[in-house]
């Protein structure tokens, strides 16, 4: 069967693009139903004629993650007595024409799972207005880790940050306390002893103010995970 003709222009539209894999498949006897399952993240075969929705594939460049849009990267920590600001993040879901998506279902995802707390909520659906509140509840450290937080709705990856961080910066090891040691280490970079890294919590390039603001309840409450 000779496909040439139909892909000939590298400008064609996507539905017509939808009508002549349609077309093919129904000539080799194996047309899809309207009821098509998803191939990738949100596209689906649909029938020649059926309109292509979008309304409830996520646009990442439509939705946002605060703050870690703002940081550049993840803040978590251990949520016991309280969780950090920093740590309560606000995920909203939009397609690509701005609107909210409700009901998107979310998933937060760490590289290295022994980052987070046993009882940390990582998972939800958004309200009506697209939106999802969660806590990132952990220790840790990844600077510069391909997949080091990735974000997604309805499958669709909206985020992939590769910086995580935390006042208990050795949480990975199972420590998930902030101690001392988060101290001893948090002061060598705010004082220029070490280069700054894992407390650089809004990863500007240096541990100043901003970051001990951030550290300082976690330590001062000795935040721990349950």
């Amino acid at each position: 069967m000779n496909l040439k003709p139909a892909f000939a222009s590298a400008r064609v539209s996507l539905p017509a693009l939808l009508i002549t894999l349609t077309s093919t498949l129904a000539l080799l006897g194996s047309a899809p139903s309207a009821r098509a399952d998803n191939l990738v993240d949100g596209v689906s075969i649909v029938p020649a004629g059926s309109p292509v929705l979008t309304t409830n594939i996520p646009d990442p460049a439509s939705s946002s993650v605060t703050p870690c849009d703002e940081l550049g990267g993840v803040v978590l920590s251990p949520n016991v007595p309280s969780p950090l600001t920093a740590t309560q993040i606000q995920i909203v879901v939009r397609n690509v024409a701005m609107a909210p998506i409700i009901d998107a279902a979310i998933e937060v995802r760490f590289h290295t799972p022994e980052l987070v707390c046993p009882n940390a909520v990582l998972t939800g659906m958004t309200d009506s207005s697209g939106r999802l509140s969660l806590t990132l509840a952990g220790g840790g450290c990844q600077t510069d880790e391909f997949f080091g937080c990735v974000v997604r709705a309805n499958g669709v990856t909206i985020r992939n940050f590769s910086n995580v961080k935390s006042p208990d910066f050795d949480g990975a090891g199972g420590d998930h306390k902030v101690d001392i040691a988060d101290l001893v280490a948090f002061s060598a970079e705010f004082l220029g002893t070490s280069a700054p890294d894992c407390h650089d919590y809004d990863n500007t390039g240096t541990t100043d103010l901003g970051d001990l603001i951030m550290f300082a309840p976690a330590f001062t409450d000795a935040s721990h995970c349950p």
